[in-house]
């Protein structure tokens, strides 16, 4: 089993294939096609927040974070391991 801190940077806790842009106002056509990592970090209140990345190579396109529920944060941990 795969321990991860999560701390007030953002932290990839798993990757997986391109599916589909994360960021609709800010998009980004070249990052996508390759992988999307779904990160965590906590706020300075405590607070675990959440976005997605994609990337590809250089290219990155970056979707807005968003505070997960606690069924959403346990399913992200579990695909983590």
């Amino acid at each position: 089993m795969t321990t991860i801190k999560i701390t007030g940077r953002w932290t990839t806790i798993y990757t997986r294939g391109y599916q589909h842009s994360v960021n609709p106002r800010d998009e980004n056509r070249a990052a996508h096609g390759a992988v999307c990592h779904t990160q965590l970090r906590k706020t300075r209140d405590g607070r675990t927040i959440a976005r997605k990345v994609n990337t590809n190579g250089r290219h990155t396109e970056e979707g807005v974070a968003w505070e997960p529920t606690a069924a959403e944060l346990a399913e992200m941990m579990t695909r983590a391991e």
